[in-house]
C-alpha cells in the first residue's frame, strides 16, 4: 500500500515516520523546499512527547526543546494572581522539532517544490495527487496534512466557515541573557484586567525566549506592517507593561516576527473522504488559548497509523480514528472559543482566570481499563480547579 501525504508540516512527517517503521510505501510531498525557517513556538505536554519518543531510532537521541517548571500569570504591575506547577510541559521551537523529526525520515522519501493542486481521478476513484509544477504522484492513500487553510480539506469537504479574527498574535523570538535566570523555566504571561491585551515569555533555551502579544484588534490593529511599524505598534500597546517586557521587545529581531490571526471552524462530520484523509490543522483548527494544535497533530498522526494497522479497510480505519479523535479535538474547539471570551471580556474575579494548559491524565486508563479523561487547567464559576470530560 503506497501513501502519499501531502505537507511535510509536523502532522505530515510524524505520520510518515510510523508509517515507514510499519513499512509501508510512503511519499511525503511538501511545498517548500527545504527546513522551514519561520514558525512560533509550542508548549507540548507528555501526551505529545512520550509518542515522539516512540520515533526515534535511538534511546539516547535527545528531544528538542526547553522544559517548562511552572506557569505565572501576573498583571501587568507585576502582581502574580495565579501560579501552577507543571510536570513534564516542554517549549519546543517548531523548526526544531520539524528538523528533528527530517532527521528520521530518509531523503528520498520526502519531496520538495510540490504544492497542491488537485486529485486525479480512475472511475470515481482518486489515483494520484496532481501539482502546481506539473508533478503527479500516484498512491492508494492521501493524507491531506496541509495546514488549516488546506486545499485538500476544501476538495474533500468544500470551503470551511472560519470565525471571524477577533484576536491577532505577534509572534517573534529573541536572545537576553540579563532575564534568563530569572525566567529560564517559567511561561510567564501578563494580562491586562480591563481588556484583551496580553504578554507571553516561554523560555526555548538559556538564553531564548518565544515571546507573543495578544490583543483585540478591535481596539487597534497593524495590518501589513513593515519590521519598524510593528516594534512601534507593541512598544504602544506594552508601553505600562513591566520592565522585562521592554527589555525584551528592546532585543528582539522585528525582521522576522509576524502577526498571527487566530481562528477555527466548527468540527467536521468526518475526517475522511473515501481514500483522502485529513490530519492536524486540516482536519481540525483550535484557538491558540489550548496550547493543544501540536500535541493534537502528533496524535492525530499515531492513531491515523495505528488504525490502518489495526483494520485491512482504509475506510473503516478512518472512521475508527474520527470516534477516536473527534471527541477530544471538538472539547478543544469549544474550550479555545470559551477563553477566547474571557480574554475579550475578561472576568472580574482573578482566582476565575482560566489557565491555558491541556493534557490528559493517563492514570485513569492504564492497560486499557478505562476511556481516557482530558484534563483541562481551567477554573471558572462552575468549577474549582479544573474541568474533566470522559473521551468517547
Amino acid at each position: 500500500m503506497k501513501v502519499v501525504i501531502i505537507g511535510g508540516g509536523i502532522a505530515g512527517l510524524t505520520l510518515g515516520r510510523f508509517l515507514l517503521k510499519n513499512n509501508h510505501d510512503v511519499v511525503i510531498c511538501e511545498r517548500a523546499v527545504g527546513a522551514p525557517v519561520l514558525g512560533h513556538a509550542f508548549l507540548m505536554h507528555t501526551d505529545g512527547l512520550s509518542i515522539l519518543k516512540e520515533l526515534r531510532d535511538e534511546e539516547t537521541k535527545k528531544l528538542p526543546g526547553k522544559r517548562v517548571d511552572a506557569f505565572s500569570l501576573k498583571r501587568p504591575n507585576g502582581e502574580e494572581i495565579k501560579r501552577l506547577q507543571l510536570d513534564s510541559w516542554q517549549c519546543i521551537k517548531r523548526r526544531d522539532l520539524v528538523t528533528f523529526l527530517l532527521s528520521l525520515i530518509p531523503m528520498e522519501r520526502i519531496i520538495g517544490g510540490r504544492d497542491f493542486s488537485h486529485f486525479i481521478y480512475e472511475k470515481d476513484t482518486i489515483v494520484a495527487a496532481a501539482f502546481l509544477n506539473g508533478e503527479i504522484e500516484y498512491g492508494d492513500i492521501f493524507v491531506g496534512a496541509d495546514g488549516g487553510n488546506s486545499k485538500v480539506r476544501e476538495l474533500i469537504h468544500g470551503k470551511v466557515k472560519f470565525t471571524p479574527v477577533e484576536v491577532k498574535e505577534a509572534v517573534g523570538v529573541c536572545y537576553n541573557e540579563n532575564i534568563s535566570e530569572e525566567f529560564r523555566s517559567i511561561f510567564t504571561k501578563y494580562q491586562k484586567k480591563e481588556n484583551g491585551l496580553a504578554f507571553g515569555l516561554i523560555p526555548t533555551g538559556d538564553n531564548e525566549f518565544v515571546w507573543f502579544m495578544q490583543y483585540d484588534p478591535a481596539v487597534s490593529d497593524v495590518p501589513d506592517a513593515s519590521p519598524e511599524e510593528l516594534k512601534i505598534f507593541c512598544d504602544k500597546l506594552l508601553a505600562k507593561f513591566p520592565k522585562v517586557v521592554q527589555d525584551v521587545i528592546a532585543t528582539n529581531d522585528f525582521s522576522s516576527t509576524y502577526i498571527w490571526n487566530t481562528r477555527d471552524f466548527d468540527l467536521l462530520p468526518a475526517f475522511h473522504k473515501k481514500n483522502v484523509v485529513l490530519i492536524g490543522d486540516a482536519a481540525h483548527l483550535a484557538l491558540p488559548f489550548t496550547s493543544a494544535g501540536t500535541t493534537n497533530a502528533i496524535v492525530d498522526a499515531k492513531t491515523v497509523a495505528e488504525c490502518l494497522n489495526n483494520f485491512s479497510n482504509h475506510e473503516e480505519a478512518f472512521s475508527e480514528y474520527y470516534r477516536i479523535r473527534s471527541h477530544h479535538v471538538s472539547q478543544h474547539v469549544m474550550l479555545g472559543r470559551e477563553l477566547k471570551k474571557i480574554f475579550l471580556n475578561p472576568l472580574d474575579n482573578d482566582d476565575n482566570i482560566p489557565v491555558p494548559l491541556i493534557s490528559e491524565d493517563k492514570s485513569s486508563y492504564e492497560k486499557g481499563k478505562l476511556k481516557p479523561i482530558l484534563v483541562l487547567f481551567f477554573t471558572h464559576p462552575s468549577c474549582t480547579t479544573c474541568w474533566m470530560t470522559e473521551a468517547s
